[in-house]
């Protein structure tokens, strides 16, 4: 059986009870993956920036936001226990658009995760970040099965066409 796919945009998370295959383009943006062991239930959110800059901003598109988010999810809304979730962190490439303004945008995002996580006592299960290439990713919510591949460059097309 074919399952449903869905594209992540960037400040954009998914938490479903029901198995789905997410597939999202990233840079120096991140993801994370949170998965419940018992009750089969995965996440995943795509942010660009590692900290919302206050309380009058909070978006997703920051990782501090987007992963609290995610997990009040699990937690409040599914009911998970912390000791069943484990986590993925993916992305985080050096990615520089312009030489006269290079901030590691890539390796904050990848730390505020490592934080945050590290917070909620969650446990890293695996990491796919740094380097300087863009990463192409599926991701089953299901199984918590994914797969990255690395990419010389990010078009636009990557982000508008089937990728696999």
């Amino acid at each position: 059986m074919k399952l449903e796919e869905y594209f992540l945009n960037p400040g954009e998370l998914i938490v479903s009870a029901k198995p789905i295959v997410v597939r999202t383009v990233l840079g120096s943006c991140a993801s994370v993956t949170i998965y419940d062991k018992e009750k089969k239930i995965g996440g995943i959110c795509h942010y660009l920036l590692p900290q919302a800059p206050g309380r009058e901003q909070l978006s997703s598109k920051y990782g501090d936001v987007a992963i609290k988010l995610m997990l009040h999810r699990f937690l409040k809304q599914y009911k998970c226990k912390v000791e069943d979730l484990v986590a993925m962190i993916i992305g985080g490439a050096f990615i520089v658009f312009d030489e006269n303004e290079i901030f590691f945008i890539g390796d904050r995002n990848v730390q505020v995760a490592v934080d945050v996580l590290k917070e909620y006592k969650i446990k890293v299960r695996q990491m796919h970040t740094g380097g300087e290439q863009g990463r192409k990713l599926w991701y089953n919510t299901g199984t918590n099965e994914l797969i990255v591949k690395t990419m010389e460059k990010i078009s636009i097309d990557d982000l508008y066409n089937p990728i696999i």
